[in-house]
């Protein structure tokens, strides 16, 4: 059995930049909602999927960004363009009786890893559409990562499996956190070490395996020239980055299920419950 799960704000992000302007005699923008549709009726063709579903960021303050207040600090605001579709598009989906899930405090990639996580546990394969890196932490034998972009309408997918992603990254999936961690995101504001680029957060997850191989191997020693300074100054920074970073149960502490509101069920449940099936 499979289930696809779509990063929605992902997706209708991707699609509103990737189609020209269309709005109706009303003035009402649908370039977005075309464009999600048309990706979603693609890869449903192409996956065939047992399952489908669709999580969404809500308004307001994760949890993250209660802990940190520079989180994702340094986004723009959604276009009211795009905001005025956001509503529409799930009502469309409710109408297609596809289960919206969202969860206050908690963001959509939350949902999504908890959701894949549930499939891994009752014997499904996982598929995540997403033009979000991020997932890719997600990556495992029963989850696959469908990663889109979208440019002049056209949309290319690329699925990452665990050697997809060991063959570009060279570390295993679950290691991106500890890899952003040491780098920094600066998309969502996520400092990691100062000083600590990618080509250098790689080599040390490839020589000592995790962040926590890194700092148990921390010596002036192991670590030649000031990268043994920067690495010292910016631990805590490291493991905050860290914590920030992981979008899945396995490499946190974080309460075993997210109470999402499934919004075309019309009632309260947790991600671990039935999706619609499809015959």
């Amino acid at each position: 059995m499979k289930l696809m799960i779509l990063d929605g704000n992902s997706v209708i992000n991707r699609a509103f930049y990737g189609v020209r302007p269309l709005t109706t005699r009303d003035g009402l923008y649908t370039n977005a909602i075309f464009g999600f549709l048309n990706i979603l009726q693609r890869v449903t063709a192409e996956e065939k999927p047992d399952g489908l579903c669709v999580a969404f960021d809500l308004h307001g303050p994760t949890f993250r960004h209660l802990q940190y207040e520079g989180y994702k600090a340094t986004r723009h605001g959604m276009p009211e363009e795009l905001a005025m579709q956001m509503p529409v598009m799930k009502d469309v989906l409710a109408a297609m009786n596809i289960p919206i899930y969202e969860c206050q405090g908690w963001e959509a990639d939350d949902v999504i890893g908890t959701v894949a996580e549930k499939c891994a546990e009752q014997g499904w394969n996982c598929v995540i559409l997403t033009g979000d890196r991020d997932s890719l932490q997600l990556v495992s034998d029963s989850v696959t990562v469908k990663l889109v972009r979208t440019q002049g309408g056209k949309t290319e997918t690329t699925n990452y499996t665990p050697e997809v992603f060991r063959a570009e990254y060279g570390l295993e999936p679950l290691r991106l956190i500890d890899l952003k961690a040491l780098m920094g995101d600066s998309s969502d504001n996520i400092p990691g070490v100062a000083g600590v680029g990618p080509k250098t957060a790689s080599d040390l997850l490839k020589k000592y395996g995790t962040l926590d191989g890194v700092y148990e191997n921390l010596t002036p020693e192991n670590m030649k020239g000031k990268l043994f300074e920067k690495l010292q100054n910016g631990k805590e920074s490291a493991y905050l980055s860290y914590d920030r970073y992981a979008k899945t149960r396995r490499s946190t502490l974080r309460r075993r299920t997210i109470p999402c509101a499934n919004r075309s069920a019309g009632s309260s449940t947790t991600c671990s419950s039935v999706w619609n099936s499809r015959s």
